[in-house]
């Protein structure tokens, strides 16, 4: 009965992930020696209407990131509307995640005491380019529009509240007394996902594929935690503080892994569940940020790759999305980094293929 609901669904991301670009295809724009030369080779590809019709407001850079992410906008639009009706509301959370990430960036924009300039309906950007994602969430423009324009952080702390739930007052208390938002930002972050995985829990008939992929977001969260307080010394009694209940590995197995006497031998505690031992050699040259950056290139394949093989069902749909959001982050990062002269290299090796 599920896949008789999400047949006609799955057909229609099915033919929607046929115009995904190659990974050969994204690995040539990383090649290309401009931004124009991208413009010209994307004009080739769905994005085409998009460059056309913001060509006459935006250019460079910004013509690329608007058409992007407008091109996302309408991506995700669609997804949600040949959603089944029985898992729309789901699905609404999941692109939920562009709104938390978003309302992030505000508030670590009045954190730091960035005003907002340039805003359209395709983007936010602040006085300081410090762009927003693009508006594909449940929030229109117009909830984060009044989001930026509050005074202080207070207020969007209070509308957060009021959205997704959840007491904030210690976080928001702690960043006034110790200028540290990161606390605050990833209870934001936490509150969204439980909800999540909440919802998804509730659903009828729900995938396990999909809750493991929705719990392995916590999972990326308590190891990140564990490894810098491996990094800082921490004492294991003081460990469970940061660990956040709600992901595929239990408090157990993340207390056991943190009995390691070292960051390397906690990454060879992590490989029954996350093989990241081919990130150490990263880690020595540059420190944690590698390991970081190979767990969440893990997860992100495993997730899709788990989803890619799922019959008709939201699970199918959601592996669609992830797949999209991959190649709008591939090409922001191209973007970003031809603008900002950074060397082919190190733009091909940040790149995340599934």
């Amino acid at each position: 009965m599920v896949k008789a609901v999400f047949a006609y669904a799955n057909a229609r991301v099915k033919t929607m992930q046929s115009d995904l670009l190659s990974q050969s295809e994204i690995e040539s724009l990383a090649s290309m020696k401009d931004l124009g030369e991208i413009i010209h080779e994307l004009n080739q590809t769905v994005y085409k209407d998009d460059l056309t019709s913001l060509s006459v407001k935006y250019s460079g850079a910004d013509l690329l990131e608007a058409a992007i992410s407008r091109h996302l906008v309408r991506v995700f639009k669609t997804v949600l509307s040949l959603t089944p009706d029985k898992a729309r509301g789901v699905m609404a959370l999941i692109l939920g995640e562009w709104d938390i990430r978003n309302i992030a960036l505000i508030i670590s924009s009045k954190a730091l005491g960035y005003s907002f300039g340039p805003q359209s309906d395709v983007f936010l950007v602040s006085s300081h380019d410090y762009p927003l994602g693009p508006i594909a969430g449940a929030l229109s423009y117009y909830d984060l529009k009044n989001l930026i324009d509050m005074k202080d952080i207070a207020g969007v702390v209070e509308w957060v509240a009021r959205r997704y739930g959840g007491d904030y007052e210690p976080y928001l208390e702690k960043y006034r007394t110790e200028g540290d938002v990161g606390p605050l930002l990833l209870e934001i972050e936490l509150v969204y996902l439980r909800r999540l995985i909440e919802s998804v829990q509730k659903m009828a008939g729900s995938d396990m594929r999909l809750l493991s992929v929705m719990k392995a977001k916590i999972d990326e969260k308590n190891i990140v935690a564990l490894l810098k307080s491996k990094a800082r010394g921490l004492n294991p009694q003081d460990i469970s503080k940061f660990i956040i209940d709600g992901g595929n590995l239990g408090r157990g197995v993340l207390n056991d892994i943190y009995r390691a006497s070292s960051v390397e031998e906690l990454i060879e505690g992590l490989k029954p569940y996350y093989d990241l031992s081919d990130s150490l050699p990263a880690y020595r040259e540059r420190g944690l940020i590698a390991i970081e950056n190979a767990l969440n290139k893990k997860i992100i394949q495993r997730s899709i790759g788990s989803l890619r093989v799922a019959p008709p069902s939201l699970s199918s749909i959601v592996g669609y999305v992830m797949l999209k959001d991959l190649e709008v982050g591939n090409l922001t990062k191209i973007v970003r980094g031809k603008e900002n002269q950074v060397p082919e290299s190190e733009i091909k090796e940040s790149l995340i293929f599934a």
